[in-house]
This record gives structure tokens, C-alpha cells and sequence, in this order.
């Protein structure tokens, strides 16, 4: 049986989980991931777009799939997966019971009119992989993962001429990623100029984001974006090929705005591959690869109620009636009778 959260779930949660998976997104990178609070604001507020958590319980066994949703975007991110209890004795292995929740998962999120989810999938998980795969979930593009390891291993003290990002520079770090990003990614992760602004007030429980740009107004050659939370900063450049070279100076700013002594994680798409040993040199050391998936939902369509009164089902339209018109016959008698009397 597959449902929604109930209290007892909540319950359920806090015990050891035979097997879980956490998918890393930008988010969780930052911070931690708490499937009972997850789970306890699904019961108070219901499945919906900002977040869904689904309950497969059968014969002692008890798994979870939650799927986080993007802030102002029809989109949600796959959390978490786990499975509790049963052990030997379940008759469905994690797989196949993971297969069941991440489909229900899937048309849940449709019918809050979600359009599309994402997963974030290490290049190791491959039993997740392949039931990704089976649900129709497409890779789109691969990532490395690298952590702040040392100090400036060159010792360059040079900083990037970086300016903080305002309102009016999102048009233009959208023109910069349209430059960059091959088309196909952009197809897939649907950007538009307003996912680059920044919030000027900060949500409660929700991760920092600073931005700064370098070049001019209208023509950027390096953008860095930086989310900060709890656990951790991530990093994540996007930089024009002709600039490249800048690398170190533009990671050595945005190390130098950040006061604490959290780790630090710096993320490169592999169509900006070439950013790797320049980063290595500065200290990063890659920890994993990702892969990013993505799935289309498919949206239920609004009916309209008048649309009856406007346009009748098959079989039943109004037929219009044509009046039949007599013509009257000529009396061929009288017209005999006019001529003989001739």
C-alpha cells in the first residue's frame, strides 16, 4: 500500500533505516537533511508543490521518498529514499519497492502540476541508476564535485576585480550561461533571467546565496554563485573559455567573502572540464562525479465548465430545422375549361 505521512510515520522515522540514500543536491550539500521534520511538515500541510513525502508499508516493511520542490519554479528535486524493517522475510527487494514509491512519486507531483524532477545521482549508485533509468528519468549532464582540501597551493595572493551581484545583472548572467551551457542542458534545466536574482530578504531555515560578477554590464566574462548553509559553502563558477585562465583569482574572491572555517565545496560541469586542474592547483581535490537526471511530469489540463454550452459532445449538436416552402400547383383544369370556352 502506498499513502501519504501519517503520525506514525513520524515515529517510524527516527529508527535506523536498513537502507537510504541520500541524493546530494546544491542544497544538501550546505545542509542537513531531516527526514522526520521533512515528514512532519508533509503531514501538516499536505503533499504539495513545495515538498511530498510517500509511505510504501506492507508486512512490517515501511520505505519513504521525498522530493523537495524549487523555490517559485514548477520543479522538485528526489531528497531522500530509504527502507525500515521487514529484512529477509520482505517479499519485494529495496529496487522494486523504491520502483513503486518513485512512480507514485512521480504522478503525485503532476497532480500538483509539478512539470519536472531532477536527481542528483553519485557515478557509484548504480542499483539507483537503473531505477531512475526505468521510471524514464534522462541524464542531461555530469558534474564533479570538489572539496577545499589545503591552502593556495601556488600562493598567489591576486584577488578578481569582482563586484556584488545587483537586480540589474541577471539579464546579463543569463546572456553569460546562454554562452556557455550547451544547448541541450539548456532545454533540460529551463533557466530564465528571474532563477539568477537573488532574494533581498532571507527565508527563514533556508540557505544564504551571494552572487558576484566580473566584466562589463552587458558583457560578463565570469560569474560566481555561492550558497552557504550549516554544514558547508558550495561554489560554482560559470566563466566565458577566453577567460578561464582567471580561475584562481575568481575562487580566491569569493574564498576571501566567506568568515568561517566551514568546508567548502566547488562544483564544475563537465562542458567547463578544462576548470579542473586550475581548481586542483588551488587547492580543490575532487571528492565523486554526479549525475544529473530529469524527468517530465505530465501536468493535468484544466476543463472549463461552460465548455458543454459552447461546444456539444459528438452526436449531439442542435439541428437546425429549414422551414419547407409550399409552391402552389397551377389549376390545369380551369386552364382547360378558359381555353375550350375559346
Amino acid at each position: 500500500m502506498i499513502r501519504s505521512v501519517t503520525p506514525g510515520d513520524l515515529w517510524r522515522l527516527r529508527g535506523k533505516a536498513r537502507n537510504q540514500v541520500v541524493f546530494y543536491d546544491d542544497t544538501l550539500l550546505v545542509q542537513p537533511h531531516q527526514p522526520v521534520w521533512f515528514a512532519f511538515r508533509c503531514f501538516i500541510a499536505g503533499n504539495g508543490r513545495d515538498r511530498i513525502t510517500t509511505v510504501y508499508q506492507e508486512r512490517g516493511v515501511r520505505a519513504y521518498v521525498q522530493a523537495q520542490g524549487r523555490s517559485g519554479r514548477p520543479e522538485q528535486d528526489i531528497i531522500y529514499a530509504s527502507v525500515l524493517g521487514g529484512g529477509s522475510k520482505t517479499r519485494r527487494s529495496d529496487r522494486d519497492i523504491w520502483y513503486r514509491l518513485l512512480e507514485h512519486t512521480v504522478i503525485e507531483a503532476g497532480n500538483h502540476h509539478v512539470e519536472r524532477l531532477y536527481a542528483a545521482i553519485w557515478n557509484q549508485q548504480d542499483e539507483m541508476r537503473e531505477v531512475f533509468r526505468q521510471l524514464g528519468f534522462q541524464p542531461y549532464v555530469r558534474r564533479y564535485v570538489l572539496q577545499l582540501s589545503g591552502p593556495d597551493w601556488d600562493q598567489g595572493t591576486r584577488l578578481a576585480v569582482m563586484r556584488t551581484q545587483s537586480r540589474r545583472d541577471s539579464w546579463a548572467i543569463h546572456k553569460l550561461y546562454g554562452s556557455v551551457t550547451p544547448h541541450v542542458v539548456q532545454g533540460h534545466e529551463m533557466r530564465t533571467p528571474r532563477t539568477w536574482s537573488l532574494s533581498v530578504s532571507q527565508q527563514w531555515l533556508q540557505p544564504r546565496r551571494q552572487g558576484w560578477v566580473l566584466g562589463a554590464d552587458d558583457d560578463l566574462e565570469a560569474y560566481l554563485h555561492a550558497l552557504s548553509g550549516p554544514r558547508a559553502h558550495v561554489l560554482t563558477p560559470l566563466i566565458v573559455p577566453a577567460a578561464r585562465e582567471s580561475l584562481p583569482e575568481i575562487l580566491r574572491f569569493g574564498l576571501a567573502q566567506l568568515h568561517d572555517d566551514k568546508p567548502v565545496y566547488l562544483l564544475i560541469a563537465e562542458y567547463q572540464s578544462e576548470l579542473l586542474a586550475l581548481a586542483q592547483n588551488l587547492g580543490f581535490q575532487p571528492i565523486g562525479e554526479q549525475t544529473l537526471l530529469l524527468k517530465q511530469t505530465a501536468v493535468p489540463a484544466r476543463r472549463l465548465v461552460l465548455r458543454p454550452t459552447f461546444e456539444p459532445e459528438p452526436g449531439l449538436e442542435p439541428r437546425v430545422t429549414v422551414p419547407s416552402i409550399t409552391v402552389p400547383r397551377e389549376d390545369t383544369h380551369a386552364y382547360v375549361r378558359t381555353t375550350a370556352n375559346d
